[in-house]
């Protein structure tokens, strides 16, 4: 190499010296110099991170605030106690940090609060999709995303619920219902032989040739179930919770179909059963629940004479007091059928009958201008039986709604066809919603039916404490005697 290149690859003696001194006196040794850059990135890095982390929280929290108010005002607390009731929080609060587009869209589509009560009065989460559409309503798409992203009552994981639409699925939503027909099973022999009676409806109907009583679907009662009555029950016996009760009817036109006439399915294909009609069989199991009920709700309320009911069909009405001592005048001359099945109708109905009774009575409760009645602490808890076909436009908004409604313990007994798939289909669905909602008991009841055994059945659910025992269930005197049994020929 030249001495002209030797010079230009050499610093100035000056540089040569401070670089010298830089490295020896200034410089930490290598290993700890790539660790020192490596912790600078990573803290420019991570203050970023948490820089755009505190953004996106920023952000949800705005929105939260301009649509809800503050935290603390009563709009904001009650959305987040419908978070806590549905099981939603976590998923909820993974958006707003995460995805706050998808937040700020759900957000918009009221996925995260109560429904409002405008919507129920138009009927706007019934509506039908178009046939192209997986979902058949709105109240179905947000009840499954709902399903599929809240936390189980148990904390189980689950696989993906989707729905089977009738138009698509047919063959499908036969063959689960055949599959729960086969899981039918013969009643207790030992306790048939207690619990029969000659005041069961279908021994006075003459067109009903078979006297043997139907088999039925073992009723399940989920552990999340037992645990939330058990601690309703605690609370009770504490003086910290109070029950009050009341009924809930389907009085539409399905109600009324008289099975030996035949029925005709969604599969086009018409079934015939040998069996009363679902209203016959209705006012039967009412009358004998009275029974039961009413000497329960007077040890707390002395003057009350009979349960406060409301029917329901194309709207819902209530219809005041049904009493067992006056009962067959109050069912020919309150209980009016016919329609189409509504049951969003019939619970709005109940929501203001209740509500308004101890709001005047007691103060409980308050009105939100949009979202209607919101339960206050330390009001009482409502146990609400329903009867129903499953025929209802609605379920699915039903469903949604009582996944929100803490203060509601509700047991809902399906009544149905005997070997009836689409009947089975409807209990598949009615045995999920128990299953993701503690606040809710689900017992079928399909065919020729020992009436006793389902009374204490349906009891054992609305009453954690004081449920009816076997000596009070078999009372004769809680039958109608089989002389002053109406003779049943249709519906």
């Amino acid at each position: 190499m030249s001495e002209k290149g030797k010079l230009a690859k050499s610093p100035p003696v000056g540089a040569m010296s401070n670089l010298t001194l830089a490295t020896n006196d200034t410089l930490p040794p290598r290993p700890e110099r790539e660790r020192s850059q490596l912790q600078q990135f990573f803290s420019t890095f991570g203050g970023k991170s948490k820089s755009t982390e505190q953004n996106k929280e920023g952000k949800g929290n705005d929105l939260m605030v301009r649509r809800w108010g503050p935290p603390g005002s009563p709009r904001y607390e009650m959305v987040m106690r419908y978070w806590l009731a549905t099981r939603m929080q976590q998923h909820w609060d993974y958006l707003r940090y995460q995805h706050p587009r998808d937040f700020k869209h759900y957000m918009e589509k009221g996925y995260m609060e109560p429904i409002p009560t405008s919507w129920v009065l138009s009927g706007n989460l019934a509506r039908l999709y178009p046939d192209y559409s997986p979902w058949e309503t709105r109240a179905e798409k947000r009840l499954y995303y709902l399903l599929n992203n809240g936390a189980t009552p148990d904390g189980s994981k689950h696989p993906t619920l989707k729905p089977l639409k009738v138009a698509w699925h047919m063959q499908q939503i036969i063959a689960r219902g055949n599959a729960r027909n086969a899981r039918q099973v013969h009643l207790d022999a030992e306790k048939l032989a207690a619990y029969w009676s000659p005041g069961d409806v279908f021994q006075s109907d003459k067109q009903i040739k078979s006297h043997n009583y139907s088999d039925q679907v073992p009723n399940v009662v989920y552990a999340a179930r037992q645990a939330a009555l058990h601690e309703l029950a605690e609370g009770i016996q504490h003086g910290t919770d109070h029950l009050e009760t009341m009924l809930l009817i389907d009085v539409s036109s399905s109600m009324t179909w008289n099975p030996h006439q035949g029925m005709t399915g969604p599969d086009g294909i018409r079934r015939y059963h040998d069996q009363p009609s679902n209203i016959r069989l209705v006012e039967h199991l009412v009358h004998r629940i009275l029974q039961h009920m009413i000497p329960r709700a007077q040890k707390e309320h002395p003057g009350q004479y009979g349960i406060e009911t409301v029917t329901f069909s194309s709207y819902g009405n209530a219809i005041g007091q049904l009493s067992s001592s006056r009962f067959q005048y109050d069912w020919a001359s309150k209980v009016q059928l016919g329609g189409t099945t509504q049951i969003m109708r019939g619970w709005q109905v109940v929501k203001n009958t209740y509500f308004n009774h101890q709001n005047q009575l007691y103060g409980h409760g308050r009105l939100d201008p949009d979202f209607g009645w919101q339960a206050t602490p330390g009001m009482p808890k409502l146990s609400l039986l329903v009867f129903l076909d499953g025929e209802a436009n609605d379920m699915d908004e039903f469903e949604l709604e009582l996944l929100g409604e803490t203060w509601a313990y509700v047991t809902i007994a399906l009544v149905g066809m005997e070997n009836c798939p689409h009947h089975h289909s409807h209990a598949v669905e009615l045995e999920r919603v128990a299953r993701f909602n503690p606040h809710v008991g689900f017992y079928d009841v399909h065919g020729r039916v020992c009436e006793r055994m389902v009374v204490e059945d349906l009891l054992s659910s609305m009453y954690p404490v004081d449920p009816p025992q076997y000596s009070e269930i078999l009372k004769p005197e809680f039958d109608l005697p089989p002389e002053q049994l109406p003779k049943y020929s249709a519906y």
